[in-house]
């Protein structure tokens, strides 16, 4: 067997380095694979820039939240401002890019009269480590008086966009058992009462399908409630 000599080594070394960083660059380098997180916050609004007679600048375009829903698909809400004659108008926007691709979703599209919401609340739930649904909640006034939800459900493959119908100082209660089955609260409309003051209930079961969002009234369902306490938890996660 022939032993190398101190300039055998030195002569091979370089040879030796060169194959282990050979070796090391071959090497894959895993990154953490992408999971579900759930969260639950509510949102003060940013708001547009105002020109001089108090009308909103046009051509603004004002990014709410921004969202992850899984790797490489994300969505954001973004609101597209112009003052009204008589109301001004937000136009919430849900935009969902997926890669390359991107789709828009306006919510007065989804919901009746929902030009004038804006996003106040966001909510999360998985039902996998790389599948779940967002639940996003609206509000338009001061008051907050009318109020839409809508409901994002996505895979690794699929994102899937459905609006509930408008609810008056409203809520949504989802089971973390059956997400897809939600209840809708809406006060009972009455021109003669005050917006703080205590209004009777109704509810919905709604059920969430692919293309659409399915909602019966419940009877005899329902209580009497302060809107005040559903101010800061319109989405109920149980």
């Amino acid at each position: 067997m022939r032993i190398l000599g101190i300039k055998g080594l030195l002569a091979f070394a370089p040879m030796l380095l060169a194959t282990q960083q050979l070796a090391f660059a071959q090497t894959p380098i895993s990154s953490p694979a992408f999971a579900c997180k759930e969260i639950h916050r509510t949102l003060a609004p940013k708001n547009p820039r105002m020109a001089a007679d108090g009308s909103i600048i046009p051509g603004q375009a004002i990014v709410q939240e921004s969202l992850t829903l899984s790797e490489g698909a994300t969505v954001k809400i973004v609101e597209y401002p112009r003052s009204g004659k008589d109301l001004d108008s937000y136009n919430s926007t849900i935009i969902v890019q997926r890669g390359q691709e991107q789709k828009s979703y306006p919510v007065e599209r989804l919901i009746k009269y929902g030009s004038v919401l804006r996003l106040v609340e966001v909510a999360s739930l998985c039902t996998s480590s790389d599948q779940g649904l967002f639940f996003l909640a609206f509000e338009a006034g001061s008051s907050g008086a009318s109020e839409g939800f809508v409901v994002v459900r996505y895979s690794t493959t699929t994102v899937d966009v459905q609006a509930f119908p408008m609810a008056n100082q409203g809520r949504i209660v989802i089971k973390r058992a059956a997400p897809n089955e939600v209840e809708l609260w809406s006060a009972n409309a009455d021109s003669t009462e005050c917006d703080a003051c205590k209004k009777h209930y109704s509810v919905q079961n709604c059920h969430v399908e692919q293309q659409s969002i399915e909602c019966k009234l419940q009877p005899g369902a329902g209580e009497t409630l302060s809107p005040n306490k559903l101010m800061n938890a319109r989405i109920v996660i149980r």
